[in-house]
């Protein structure tokens, strides 16, 4: 083996064999540019030894390869364009997207490995590799580049080429950032404490087996076929100007901690206020915390949470990114196809082609709101708090079910409540004085996809769009007209989409009024064709994934009022507000009372006035008028007044009318008894778990949940475990007397797959 160094050139040369090279030494004088001479030079004193071709493993004698050691840092988008303007990096694809290795090496013979595994790679066949190793013992990132064997000739003239190219660097790809993306970014630009400021998180438990490899290959293959998360953000120091950079590759980042090395609201907490170097792409990562031992029949349980950046990416993008690493998982790690158009470089030429003049017209022509939600600012409170209230499946169906009698959707009653309660904080405080009219006014967001760009429903980005709105509150206007004046003031904005709120504000017939204090929020989910098809292939490999939950984003907004559908059809309501403009008990008693407002809604007379409405049901609770600092802050979630008893859905049916088979837990079972019996359910029936809030509650807190399954023609069988007995009978006796549901006992010996026994006889009605 011969290692020669040149102290005077800028290149280290190494002609070596796989698998163990030794490894290269820094020059004495690291020049700043490639020598191509000294490598020539270098070349003839090495041509008494004979290079040989490649030969097939277990041929006897390791193929020999020629390594370089350069001496300059290069940006690793520079050293790929170089790579494959050299030799095109390899004759496949896959050996072009592999050009170039990214190492972290620890221990004394980590550099030694590395090179071995270049050498190995060579000899498989490719002409030209780099690798660009971190040393983190000493600080060190040190670049080789390897040129499989063959004549010096050939060897000096890909040195030439690589020189070349790394002198003249091809121009970054840029894009505009549309007007959105320039707004949130410079509420985080130059900020060292942005408290996580529009980072938002998804999470989720993954049942069955997870291979951390293939995890990351997955999201490896999505992020070569997805533009949006190869891009990153740049911007000009003085005048913070920003733009997008397309970078040529990016690596996930997916952090996996075993079970006990961090807490979960810890980590959630840690991440969000983390937050996202903006000059590097992947705003988007992965980190995964193990779960503890758990039983046999259960299996794995990995919670996963997914954090990213809203000037990129939005809830509808990540769920779209999120079908596709499912894909790529159940393939091994590769997606197939190329990359997604249109992506944000189509999505920015559609923008720089719209004209301003009929928005400028339409937003000069809006009424801007009166009242706004009054703040209580304190310096000393600080940091951002979030609460959560949920609608159970019941009150959810009620509530959409009376929306669209009055035409209107769940999003619509939503923004009634919240304008409701923005009309009586805007009310004198003397009872004695008669309440007047009153224009409210506070953001609601549109998808930003209803523009006629082919394809957009399925583009990934920053999209989705906050825009204000107001609506006249009269003492004598019902319910159902408030729902009527909002579902078309929506509607209103729909071809406006594109509009950011900073234009909609200049633009307005009073730009100097006040803007909006809250946002409302309803997050939908894009339409999966192949989502039962993912589900199946899934679960043939052990695998339950449940519906990704958002975390709640602190956004620009002093609160944001946000909604989304659980697994078992739930609508979760989540607030998220900056303490330094309102107290915490004041966005927990906001968020209680629209919650409240959505629960009754569906029970009021339609001819009741906006007045009639509050008294009757906000009696008692204080109008939302902020003071003074909060006594002391609630936990992430805040107080709870949800239901007693929640339904957890482990298995959708596999056919209508297949009906329910229902899981009563024993006292103090943890979250984790049943999941994993979903996995091997052979029944048809939907299977769920009936899961109380806290402690053993009474039969009848059980009937906001069953009421809609009793009372359906589709059999139903509660299964209690021991110790549940006597309250599936009286839980029993909540249906219908000509057809109760059949109450079956697990013997005290009975474990989660025992179920799968009583499947054939939970299929039908019970005999008389």
């Amino acid at each position: 083996m011969t290692n020669r160094h040149f102290s005077s050139a800028p290149v280290t040369l190494l002609v070596a064999g796989a698998p163990s090279p030794e490894p290269c030494l820094p020059a004495a004088r690291p020049p700043r540019r490639l020598d191509t001479g000294a490598v020539n030079a270098a070349l003839a004193r090495t041509a008494t030894r004979r290079w040989r071709p490649p030969q097939p493993r277990g041929a006897g004698r390791p193929p020999e390869f020629l390594l370089i050691e350069l001496q300059q840092t290069y940006e690793a988008d520079v050293l790929r364009a170089a790579l494959r303007a050299v030799d095109g990096a390899g004759p496949t694809p896959q050996d072009r997207a592999d050009a170039l290795w990214e190492r972290t090496v620890d221990g004394p013979d980590g550099l030694d490995r590395v090179l071995a595994d270049l050498g190995r790679a060579l000899a498989a066949g490719v002409r030209l590799r780099a690798v660009l190793v971190e040393d983190r013992r000493h600080g060190l990132r040190r670049l080789f580049v390897g040129i499989a064997a063959g004549p010096s000739a050939r060897a000096a003239a890909l040195v030439e080429r690589l020189r070349e190219a790394l002198a003249h660097p091809p121009e970054p790809v840029t894009v505009p950032t549309s007007a959105l993306q320039r707004e949130m970014l410079r509420q985080v630009i130059g900020r060292a404490d942005h408290g996580g400021r529009h980072v938002e998180q998804l999470s989720w438990n993954w049942h069955g087996p997870l291979d951390t490899a293939r995890f990351t290959a997955a999201w490896q293959s999505v992020f070569d076929h997805e533009t949006v998360l190869r891009a990153a953000f740049d911007w000009d120091d003085t005048t913070g100007d920003p733009w997008m950079v397309l970078h040529e590759r990016a690596v996930p980042d997916v952090t996996r901690h075993p079970h006990g090395a961090v807490g979960w609201d810890d980590l959630l907490e840690a991440d969000r206020h983390r937050g996202f170097d903006l000059r590097r792409p992947a705003l988007l990562r992965a980190t995964l915390l193990d779960s503890g031992p758990q039983d046999a029949d259960e299996g794995p349980v990995t919670r996963v949470l997914l954090t990213y950046h809203h000037a990129m990416l939005d809830g509808w993008s990540v769920r779209l990114l999120l079908q596709a690493f499912y894909r790529a998982y159940l393939t091994g790690g590769v997606l197939p196809g190329g990359e997604r158009r249109p992506d944000v470089r189509d999505h920015a030429r559609w923008l720089d082609a719209q004209g301003s003049d009929a928005a400028r017209q339409f937003w000069a022509t809006r009424t801007a709101a009166g009242a706004v939600l009054p703040l209580a600012p304190d310096p000393t409170r600080h940091g951002s708090g979030r609460a959560r209230r949920r609608l159970t499946p019941y009150e959810a169906v009620r509530l959409r079910g009376w929306a669209a009698g009055w035409g209107a959707g769940e999003s619509s009653a939503l923004q009634a409540a919240w304008a409701l309660l923005l009309y009586r904080a805007a009310q004198p405080h003397e009872q004695s004085r008669p309440a007047r009219a009153v224009r409210v006014g506070f953001a609601v967001t549109v998808s930003g996809r209803g523009i006629p760009l082919d394809g957009i429903d399925r583009l990934p980005g920053a999209l989705r769009n906050p825009l204000p709105i107001s609506v006249r509150v009269h003492p004598s206007t019902t319910v159902p007209q408030l729902l009527a004046a909002l579902r078309d003031g929506v509607l209103d904005l729909a071809a406006y989409e594109w509009v950011s709120p900073g234009q909609a504000h200049r633009w307005s017939a009073t730009p100097r009024g006040q803007q909006p204090h809250s946002l409302v929020v309803l997050e939908h989910q894009p339409t999966a064709p192949h989502h039962l098809r993912l589900e199946t292939d899934l679960a043939a490999h052990g695998i339950h994934v449940e519906n990704p939950v958002p975390a709640g984003t602190f956004t620009s907004y002093p609160i944001t009022l946000a909604a989304h559908y659980d697994a078992t059809g739930g609508l979760v309501l989540t607030t998220t507000h900056d303490r330094a403009l309102l107290a915490d008990r004041d966005a927990v008693e906001l968020l209680s009372q629209s919650a409240h407002l959505l629960r009754t809604f569906p029970d009021l007379p339609s001819g009741l006035s906006t007045s009639e409405v509050l008294r009757s049901t906000l009696a008692g609770h204080p109008a939302p008028r902020p003071g003074g600092p909060a006594d002391h802050p609630p936990g992430p979630d805040g107080p709870t007044d949800g239901p007693a008893v929640r339904l957890e859905v482990l298995r959708r049916a596999a056919r209508p009318g297949a009906g329910w088979v229902l899981l009563l837990p024993p006292p103090d079972a943890p979250h984790t008894r049943y999941p994993g019996t979903a996995r091997g359910w052979p029944g048809p029936q939907a299977l769920g778990v009936l899961r109380p809030a806290a402690g053993p509650p009474s039969p009848a807190a059980y009937r906001p949940v069953l009421a809609p399954l009793l009372e359906s023609p589709a059999p139903v069988a509660l299964v209690a475990a021991p110790g549940s007995g006597v309250t599936a009978y009286e839980v029993a006796r909540l249906g219908p007397q000509a057809r109760p549901p059949l109450v079956v006992l697990l013997p005290d010996d009975a474990a989660p797959s025992d179920l799968f026994a009583l499947a054939p006889l939970l299929g039908g009605t019970p005999p008389p």
